[in-house]
């Protein structure tokens, strides 16, 4: 596959001396088990896509310091192979920073440990990292560049700066200008890109879920001689815990896209082309397990009736390339509207955008393409999922509490709380914090934690009496006393009412157990949503604790859970009252019927509360049955709503259904689940979705 050289002007991307346009969707090969991803690049081919772009994350390949992985599903270079195979541009997202909705934006967690680390600007330790790792990923990519024949045509390096700009200011450029030259120094001589903030010499781009007049206007202002790319197009948003799905028109994307080739736009790339799924805890703070993002491949990879509706369009322009990238042009753009005209010798090309749609002629005026039409002519409909009749036996095992004498020699202790992640370094969502409670008299307690994270759930003498109670915002606000940051209590939000409020229960006089189980809900993706640097992360209890405002002393520390981390063997048959913080095991026999099916399987959860999934050993992610109420997001609702996003029904779970890969199950399979909340599982059912 010779791609050799890539160039680029004003106008576009040229590869092997032809101009191209780049029609790219974004997949993770970390979201999808290697077996799935020759159909879901097989499907992108289908759909008019000639590029895919995929990040990188650096704690898939570096999970501890020093230690690295590049097999199995981590197989960057299988991945970029089958690329090559089917004749896909590659776009490399490589990092370091990735963000992506991804644990700690795709930073290691052990990076929050090094002494002196500031992350995402100069700083002599996080340069030191960024450097032994991108010299040990560089070995698996290289091979793949164009310039070596291989698929490779753009690497991206680091991610939406200017968010972060502001803070870091001209040592954050010199970090930029630094990633840069290191990445040349490595033998990367395709053109390298930065999307939303860049250094001198390399290829700026635009994300967003539509690229505004105002803002072409800014970009030729500020870079004349570049070619746009469009690096994220957002198909629909992503899901956070207690918030409702987003779904986005496919009308709306062909309109904002065509507006976009009208001004002279020359490359896309879809974010999310297809989602798939944050299995175990790769997810940030407040994600969901899912990331079908609405995207135009679903969370199992198939076409969708919005990638239909975009593979037509797809077809249309890559059809008309020559045309579009090397045809005389005459544009005539206002802000609202805008109509551009091509002519290359007898041929022609006309698109017109406005608020009544987008639509395409040729240049005998013969109307090739219309949005408000498109819609009546790509009638796909995906097949119902149903439930697969199996019978579901399922056993129990309670999770040994803080104080059993099995867990006794766990224990850390210390005078105060001492925050989750030094303990843990993020192998784990769970912690333990015990003490004792002298209550003076009968009445109410106020327990308060003035620091901490994410959810907390008080136990009295083995009794729930309180839990935080959502919703969450994403933007927690700043960890560190230290650090400004508005509004005036700086830590409300870390907590939900349970921090504003205190956690309230009642209590009789004398002495008791206390127990708090804290459970981390991913890590931060950003700087902004702590209003600090990323090494300022904390979850579990970092300030002291007060009861009705008295100081409590004297904590014991536990953490992760005792099942997992020992064999699971005591199994009971599931009786009486579900209990909180209790094991569950299930075996599901499948026919080879239904194995040999080309389909796809998930989990309807419904009844369970909160807790972790595991099946055949695999960990499937987080679950939580938590109702979407509101948006969720620090995004605009007003400009998402002009950009064609709509909300899913208030009331129903923010996630219901949780997918298990096909290539995961086999005749006998075993389904363990951790739940949390004292739920029954008795109503979960295994479904499928069968396909021709």
């Amino acid at each position: 596959m010779s791609l050799l050289p890539v160039q680029y002007d004003a106008r576009s991307m040229s590869f092997a001396g032809r101009r191209a346009l780049l029609i790219s969707g974004e997949i993770h090969y970390s979201r999808s088990p290697r077996a799935e991803w020759p159909g879901l690049l097989d499907r992108s081919v289908a759909c008019g896509l000639n590029g895919i772009a995929t990040y990188i994350f650096w704690n898939a390949h570096e999970p501890q310091r020093d230690v690295y992985d590049f097999s199995g599903d981590r197989d960057l270079g299988h991945f970029l192979a089958l690329c090559a195979e089917r004749r896909l541009r590659v776009m490399l997202r490589m990092g370091p920073y990735c963000c992506a909705e991804w644990n700690y934006g795709g930073y290691p967690p052990y990076l929050r440990d090094e002494p002196g680390m500031v992350i995402r600007t100069w700083n002599r330790a996080y340069l030191d990292r960024v450097e032994k790792y991108c010299r040990r990923l560089a070995a698996e990519f290289l091979p793949y560049l164009a310039t070596r024949g291989g698929p490779v045509v753009l690497v991206q390096v680091e991610n939406e700066y200017a968010n972060v700009a502001k803070r870091y200011g001209e040592e954050g450029q010199r970090y930029l200008a630094w990633l840069a030259e290191l990445a040349k120094s490595l033998g990367i001589d395709v053109p390298l890109i930065m999307c939303e903030g860049g250094a001198e010499g390399t290829v700026e781009t635009v994300n967003g879920h539509s690229i505004s007049a105002e803002r072409v206007a800014l970009f030729r202002e500020t870079h004349p001689d570049l070619p746009m790319i469009w690096t994220e197009l957002w198909p629909a948003w992503y899901d956070t815990w207690g918030f409702q799905s987003h779904r986005r028109e496919p009308r709306n994307i062909a309109c904002h896209l065509l507006e976009f080739i009208a001004r002279g736009g020359c490359g896309w790339n879809y974010y999310m082309w297809q989602g798939g799924t944050n299995f175990g805890r790769t997810s940030m703070y407040l994600q969901t397990t899912s990331y079908d993002f609405d995207a135009p491949l679903d969370e199992y990879g198939r076409i969708t009736p919005k990638g239909a509706f975009l593979a037509r369009l797809h077809r249309l322009l890559g059809e008309q390339e020559s045309l579009l990238l090397e045809g005389e042009r005459h544009i005539q753009a206002g802000d609202q509207a805008v109509e551009t005209s091509w002519r290359l010798g007898d041929r022609g090309l006309k698109v017109q955008v406005g608020p009544e749609g987008g639509r395409v002629w040729d240049g005998a005026a013969r109307l090739l393409y219309d949005t408000e039409a498109a819609t009546v002519e790509v009638a796909t409909v995906m097949p119902a999922w149903s439930t697969v009749e199996v019978s579901l036996a399922w056993e129990c095992q309670d999770e040994p509490w803080p104080g059993e004498r099995s867990r006794r020699s766990e224990a850390v202790t210390a005078t105060d709380p001492i925050e989750q992640l030094s303990l843990t370094h993020d192998t784990t969502d769970y912690c333990w914090y015990s003490t004792t409670l002298d209550v003076p008299e009968d009445g109410e307690i106020k327990l308060e934690i003035p620091a901490g994270g994410d959810v907390f759930q008080i136990h009295l003498d083995g009794q729930v009496v309180a839990r935080s109670k959502p919703p969450f915002t994403e933007n927690r606000g700043a960890t560190r006393p230290e650090v400004s940051w508005p509004p005036a209590n700086p830590l409300e939000s870390q907590t939900g009412d349970g921090y504003r409020h205190g956690y309230r229960f009642q209590a009789t006089r004398g002495r008791h157990r206390l127990d708090i189980l804290a459970m981390a809900l991913g890590l931060v993706k950003g700087d902004w949503m702590l209003a600090a640097p990323m090494q300022t992360e904390c979850k579990g209890i970092w300030r002291p604790v007060t009861m009705n405002g008295r100081p409590q002393t004297g904590w014991e520390m536990r953490p992760g859970l005792w099942g997992e981390r020992h064999a699971l063997t005591e199994w009971q048959s599931v009786a009486g009252t579900p209990r909180i913080c209790t094991w569950y095991r299930a075996t599901i026999r499948l026919s080879a019927e239904v194995l040999s099916a080309d389909a796809d399987f998930r989990l309807d959860m419904t009844g369970l509360g909160k807790g972790m999934l595991f099946v055949n050993g695999h960990a499937a992610g987080r679950y939580w049955l938590i109702e979407g109420h509101g948006y969720g997001s620090d995004q605009s609702w007003h400009r998402m709503e002009r950009d064609g996003l709509t909300l899913d029904p208030a009331g129903r779970p923010t996630q219901r259904y949780y997918r298990i890969p096909r290539s995961w199950l086999s005749a006998s399979n075993e389904l363990v689940l951790f739940e949390e909340q004292g739920c029954s599982p008795m109503a979960a059912r295994l479904q499928v979705r069968r396909h021709g």
